[in-house]
């Protein structure tokens, strides 16, 4: 069967999973095209949880407890092979909803390995334009609103405006032209709805995680000139700022996702190993829609914004 891309064969796995995480129905080529994911071979009637490997049950446990609140997302896994090179799998958790009740999931396992190249070279593409492309463009775009500011009124404003509003429009029509682009190659994909927010009230102490220090003062001065009430604190370093979640224990945190040595995925993931669960809202200069599918599977990320931050989106979040 062909994958696609159209670069050859590829192999999926079929699992049917009741509410008591047994499984109803299965469909395997072969066991062994699944590497290292299952622990023995599996019969139906059993629980899923025990036919999955040690090493993968606790994540994956975590994740069909999330799909079975009625949640659909995807996830890359690396499967070791004894002997062999490693296998690369897509995996989905689809809700199998009646009336609102999630009675069973279905678990899709696709082997990428064979085409891996071709995903790296359009994941490639897709990241240039999600994030080299637009990260100096939503810069631009959080500068061009910068006259709202009221330290301008000593200076010609009426013609740092104009000049304002001229990059506006370039930078508008150059983010427009990526999304096409991104869409072209996403077209298959469609947008879930994230889960709500804790109440807006408690959202008194934010903490911005960015390592573009422009981009956490343009957000501290957004959020600021809106909602002066806040506590805000910035981060450029991850690392300080997951120490400082640990001893502050803050309402909501603003993510950005591709910051060098821990991004956005791995801050995540070392919340949920610490047990740290803060309402997240991820901030990036993505629109790659299989990062916000991504991002439904950490238990902490409540909504996903694109850059720039704006008033629309901050009062979204922090109105009453």
């Amino acid at each position: 069967m062909p994958n696609r891309n159209g670069c050859g064969p590829s192999s999926s796995s079929y699992f049917l999973i009741d509410k008591n995480y047994q499984l109803t129905f299965f469909k395997i080529d072969s066991p062994n095209d699944l590497g290292s994911l299952l622990a023995k071979n599996p019969v139906v009637g059993e629980s899923v949880v025990e036919i999955i490997a040690q090493q993968y049950r606790s994540r994956l446990s975590s994740l069909l407890a999330r799909c079975f609140e009625g949640n659909c997302f995807s996830i890359e896994q690396r499967l070791s092979v004894f002997k062999s090179n490693d296998l690369i799998f897509h995996i989905i958790f689809t809700p199998l909803t009646v009336n609102k009740r999630t009675d069973a999931i279905v678990c899709t396992v696709v082997d990428i390995s064979s085409s891996k190249g071709v995903i790296n070279m359009i994941k490639a593409y897709s990241h240039l334009t999600s994030h080299q492309l637009r990260a100096p463009i939503t810069n631009i775009l959080s500068l061009s609103t910068i006259t709202n500011y009221a330290r301008l009124a000593s200076y010609d404003a009426l013609k740092i405006s104009q000049l304002l509003n001229d990059i506006n429009v370039q930078a508008v029509k150059l983010d427009e032209i990526i999304k096409v682009l991104n869409n072209m190659l996403n077209k298959e994909d469609h947008v879930d709805l994230f889960d709500q927010l804790s109440p807006k009230s408690d959202h008194n102490h934010i903490v911005l995680v960015d390592d573009d220090v422009v981009t956490n003062k343009l957000h501290k001065m957004l959020i600021r000139k809106h909602h002066s009430g806040k506590r805000i604190v910035l981060f450029d370093n991850p690392q300080k700022a997951l120490t400082y979640i640990q001893q502050h224990t803050p309402d909501l945190i603003l993510l950005d996702l591709h910051m060098p040595e821990i991004n956005g995925w791995k801050f995540l993931e070392m919340m949920e190993e610490l047990h740290i669960f803060i309402d997240v809202v991820i901030v990036s200069s993505s629109i790659d829609p299989g990062e916000r599918s991504k991002a439904k599977s950490f238990l902490s990320v409540k909504d996903f914004y694109t850059k720039p931050l704006t008033i629309e989106k901050v009062n979204q979040l922090l109105d009453h």
